[in-house]
């Protein structure tokens, strides 16, 4: 406790621990978490706005442009996930603890509930509904191929989830390897981890959906309805999470985080 000592004032060293450990919980726990809720809500926000454009160049711009610039601007507060995908890779990999891991996927969901409310609540109900709230949408049997209405894509929902499951490995790995492994560490891991979904939701907008973000896809869903092959974008991040997380503790990861051959 402070105590004033002729005209000066003293402070305990058990104030200092205190007010350490304050500080600690403050930004390991609530400063991160309000962090990843706040760039999930944006980034959701973006995301669905985006399909307002109706253009696949436009949106695959404006959600990987958007998830580098936040990435970048939390990346030393809550490391700029914004994704549960992500999130449990991360955990896996040995990025944040599993209380962490817990409180951000929390807090990616309600950021996404909120980003997708706000589309409902600027976007008119008749463009609103057009664009399903902006959700992810299975297109494996539409045409798409606008020169040629009658080529369609044949894939099944499975085929679906394989290329959301390909593209979030590929993802989670950019992004473990740019920006949380000591030896590929940089200063534009922002910048790899968002083009990594720019390019990925340019191959996959067509067939897919082009998701690899459970809470990107959930929080449209939830507010406006359109549940149609939902699972997709729960099973294809979910598997890659498993998956960047096991390549990156197994083979790539560096010495302190690699459970296998460390010297």
């Amino acid at each position: 406790m402070a105590r004033r000592k002729d005209d000066k004032i003293s402070i305990d060293a058990s104030d200092i621990v205190e007010l350490s450990k304050a500080t600690s919980v403050f930004e390991k726990f609530i400063q991160s978490t309000f962090a990843e809720f706040i760039g999930t809500m944006v980034y959701t926000f973006i995301a669905c706005m985006a399909v307002t454009t109706m253009d696949v160049t436009s949106i695959a711009l404006a959600e990987g442009l958007g998830i580098a610039f936040l990435c970048s601007a939390f990346l030393n507060i809550s490391g700029g996930l914004f994704n549960p995908g992500l999130t449990f890779a991360m955990a896996l990999s040995g990025g944040i603890n599993a209380v962490a891991a817990i409180m951000y996927f929390i807090f990616q969901i309600l950021g996404a509930l909120i980003g997708a409310a706000f589309i409902k609540a600027v976007v008119l109900n008749d463009s609103y509904y057009d664009i399903k709230g902006g959700c992810n949408q299975y297109r494996g049997l539409v045409p798409y191929d606008k020169y040629d209405a009658n080529r369609q894509l044949d894939m099944t929902t499975g085929t679906a989830v394989v290329i959301e499951t390909v593209l979030s490995t590929m993802i989670f790995l950019v992004y473990l390897m740019a920006n949380l492994d000591t030896k590929g560490r940089q200063s534009t891991g922002p910048l790899a981890y968002g083009f990594a979904v720019l390019v990925s939701i340019i191959c996959a907008y067509h067939s897919s959906g082009g998701s690899f973000n459970p809470a990107r896809s959930f929080g449209p869903a939830v507010i406006s309805g359109y549940w149609a092959e939902h699972y997709i974008y729960w099973a294809g991040p979910a598997l890659g999470g498993l998956l960047a997380g096991l390549f990156y503790r197994l083979i790539l990861g560096d010495r302190k985080k690699r459970f296998i051959l460390k010297h």
